[in-house]
């Protein structure tokens, strides 16, 4: 009885062993749900005495790993750190968040992207099939002719597999503050 229990076990083990040797047993046809992330970006003005928010149309947007835009956070950080000591040259200050605005806008095209998106006519987004397990960035850049650059941070909490995020930002919202859902 002994015998037939170690062959047995002998058995599985080499039947285990052959499996395991051979790539497609390692293979599975499982797919994991990816996640999501969609929002709204708008700007708000005060027309009058009210304030109205209006969506921004055509807005170009980048999903980019928190890991991959440490830059930007750079210059994130570098107009954060002008600003905070209330002795510091206002005009100096200044004119390292204008610069940093200004190097962001060119910096976050160039940075490593998950994927990229536009605003429709009502400053909606989405960003449908995203990565679970991650920590992203949505980043809105835009150019304006005669005025200063639109830099929008959203950053995300970790995604699980099949989760949609929305994530909603404003043009009002400081460049150098991340926005969480």
């Amino acid at each position: 009885m002994r015998k037939q229990i170690l062959l047995i076990i002998g058995a599985v083990l080499v039947c285990s062993a052959t499996l395991l040797s051979t790539p497609q047993a390692l293979r599975t046809n499982i797919k994991v749900p990816l996640a999501g992330v969609r929002g709204r970006i708008t700007i708000d003005e005060v027309v009058g005495k009210s304030v109205q928010s209006n969506p921004i149309p055509r807005l170009k947007l980048y999903l980019l790993r928190v890991e991959d835009s440490r830059p930007l956070v750079q210059l994130q950080e570098s107009c954060r750190h002008a600003t905070a000591d209330p002795n510091a040259n206002p005009l100096r200050s200044f004119r390292t968040c204008d610069e940093g605005l200004r190097q962001a806008v060119k910096l976050v095209p160039t940075l490593p992207l998950v994927a990229t998106a536009e605003t429709d006519r009502n400053g909606q987004y989405e960003f449908p099939e995203v990565p679970a397990a991650g920590r992203y960035n949505v980043v809105g850049v835009q150019t304006v002719e005669g005025a200063e650059p639109i830099v929008m941070v959203g950053i995300t909490n970790r995604l699980r597999a099949g989760e949609r995020v929305t994530l909603n930002l404003s043009a009002n919202d400081p460049w150098t503050r991340s926005v969480t859902p």
